[in-house]
């Protein structure tokens, strides 16, 4: 039975909060907690005589919370919630949550008046039950009755109370299945999906109740989530990003000495296989794994941004285990896991775009462009952006010791000696500018830092955004899309045991590559013992298209550094204002950008997209 009322410091804090629009964590007596990130019409509610650390986790995930000891009379604080939330809603909904520890129980049991909200009731029970696709025999049972809290309890507020104040109230007994009732041992992966799925059934079923019985405009569940993120996931974030920072993969996978290798190479008439060298690795792989396991991301609330860091972690440690193994077979094999293997359809599409474009496109333009006319043009572009980000400083240098056109952060990279198409320099600044810089500029706006850093898998989608690009303004050519074919061909040829000298001819007498493209494209897949990654290009590009013409937004691409897999969570960080809106590229304005945009969703093959 509770005795003690809540503190009245606690409620005017509580109600200042609330009435400024401030997010509010409050310490209850007996390690308990009271969390409201905004003002929205409903509240979690978990009361305990013995914590459930986990049972705990699963209300954190909500946006507004409370976790109280049975000894502490908490009806003041919800009729504080309650009034607060009056003045800007007409209703209430009050869910009251416990553990069910009977043993082997698998039934979640709701509580509520069913005809009063049966859109909120109908949510409830399809959520819970799609459990069951991991978890046999789950179960929903769903009862019409005034005793919505646990047995040993008394009513949070009073039921006739209740009426006159517009307020619902739903109990819900859980079913403890992510742990062993006798040893309380986690499971640990299965908890992951059963917080989720909790997570996201909470937030539909609330959505019902506004939806019907509020006047508030709330047009998706995913805005009744948390906008502002907690310390711990803001250092795990910090930390995870200091790590794949300091890492250079990239860097240290690829060689030092291609462009000698290359003369020595056509020196031996193609016969003898290249001997590359790397820069040596200047971290010890096992202590960044024990950094990156250091990293509380067991502690982190928000299952979705939870997902994406351990969906990172997971990477960088692929990553530090494929420099261990640099130089040999292993580095291959990690790496096939990393960036998967060749689809059936990209493949396909692969060797469609050869046969429909079998030799390299000669260059009718004679004009060309030096570094210096090339920068001149980019410069425009950097200032214009520079105009909407004016904190980043974005610039560009004219260097030896690049090659061709690259972009470092907000950098972009020109090698002295380019000469270039000067039919190709709007698609060039688009692919670079536009798509490689502004998307980490609109991720630098976002306060969590693998939003420029890169998600998992990020490249996929960077580069298929990218070459989409060139398509829009109208200069993708037929040598860019035979490249992206000729590198699918080649990723392919290596894991069917193929080796360099062997792929090299396949790409030079079958699908009639220069000798010197042959040779960069294989050097690139070759390296470090053999790297996958260079087939998600085209595969970026094929997902795409297929976003395109399934009517998915082009706008949500630009907000950071991710991948296709991705999409649906940063759709979901947008609706609750976690994430802020992108700036969208300037190209975009063009009236013949808007008309191909539309052949897009109209959807045309690969081959089609060449201008």
């Amino acid at each position: 039975m509770t005795n003690t009322k809540a503190p009245i410091d606690i409620i005017e804090n509580l109600c200042s909060s609330i009435s400024n629009n401030k997010p509010l964590n409050i310490n209850l007596p007996e390690n308990g907690l009271l969390h409201i990130d905004k003002l929205l019409p409903f509240i979690c509610v978990y009361r305990f005589k013995k914590p459930d650390v986990y049972f705990s986790r699963l209300l954190k995930t909500q946006a507004s919370y409370i976790l109280a000891h049975e000894s502490l009379d908490i009806s003041n604080i919800i009729d504080a919630i309650r009034k607060e939330s009056s003045k800007k809603f007409n209703t209430f909904l009050l869910i009251e949550c416990w553990p069910d520890n009977e043993s082997n129980s698998s039934k979640f049991k709701i509580s509520c008046p069913v005809d009063k909200a049966p859109g909120t009731v109908k949510s409830l029970t399809e959520g819970f039950n799609e459990l069951n696709d991991i978890y046999p025999n789950v179960s929903t049972e769903v009862s019409n009755t005034t005793i919505r809290h646990p047995k040993h309890l008394n009513s949070l507020i009073n039921l006739e109370d209740s009426k006159k104040t517009g307020t619902l109230v739903f109990g819900i007994s859980v079913p403890t299945l992510y742990k062993n009732d006798e040893t309380e041992e986690l499971y640990s992966l299965f908890f992951r999906e059963f917080y989720t799925i909790f997570s996201e059934t909470i937030k539909k079923a609330v959505f019902e109740f506004i939806r019907i019985q509020t006047s508030d405009d709330f047009k998706h569940y995913l805005m009744l989530g948390k906008t502002h993120i907690d310390d711990v996931t803001i250092q795990s974030d910090a930390e995870l990003a200091e790590i794949s920072s300091g890492m250079s993969f990239l860097l240290r996978t690829t060689p030092v000495n291609s462009t000698e290798e290359w003369e020595v190479f056509k020196k031996n008439k193609f016969k003898k296989t290249p001997s590359f060298k790397y820069r040596l690795i200047a971290l010890d792989p096992e202590l960044e794994k024990r950094k990156l396991y250091n990293i509380p991301m067991d502690k982190i609330e928000d299952p979705t941004i939870a997902f994406i860091l351990r969906g990172k972690r997971l990477e960088i440690e692929k990553q530090l285990t494929m420099l261990e193994e640099r130089g040999t077979k292993n580095f291959r094999f990690v790496g096939e896991s990393l960036y998967g293997v060749i689809k059936k359809n990209v493949l396909k599409e692969a060797k469609k775009i050869l046969k429909a474009f079998p030799k390299r496109e000669e260059i009718k333009s004679k004009e060309r462009y030096n570094c210096s006319e090339f920068a001149a043009h980019a410069q425009k572009e950097l200032d214009y952006y520079n105009s909407k980000f004016p904190n980043l400083n974005l610039t560009l240098e004219v260097r030896n010791d690049v090659a061709g056109i690259m972009v470092s952060k907000t950098k972009l990279l020109i090698n002295d000696q380019i000469s270039l198409d000067a039919n190709r320099c709007d698609a060039l600044i688009q692919h670079e500018v536009a798509t490689h810089i502004l998307t980490y500029c609109n991720g630098k706006r976002q306060p969590l830092k693998q939003m420029y850093e890169g998600f998992e898998g990020y490249d996929q989608l960077q580069e298929g955004l990218a070459v989409l690009a060139e398509y829009l303004v109208g200069g993708l050519t037929v040598n860019r899309l035979r490249l992206l074919a000729g590198r699918v061909i080649a990723v392919n040829s290596m894991v069917n045991g193929a080796d360099f000298i062997e792929t090299f001819k396949l790409l030079k007498k079958k699908y009639n590559f220069s000798d010197r493209i042959s040779y960069y494209i294989t050097m690139r897949v070759y390296r470090g013992g053999g790297l996958t990654k260079d087939a998600v290009y085209l595969a970026g590009l094929i997902d795409l298209l297929k976003y395109l013409k399934k009517g998915g937004k082009l706008e949500t691409l630009y907000t950071g550094k991710f991948n296709t897999n991705h999409i649906e969570l940063i759709e979901e960080l947008l609706h609750r204002n976690v994430l802020k809106s992108p700036e969208l590229p300037r190209f975009l304005e063009r009236k013949s950008v808007q008309e191909r945009l539309q052949k897009l969703r109209k959807g045309i093959a690969i081959s089609e997209l060449v201008n």
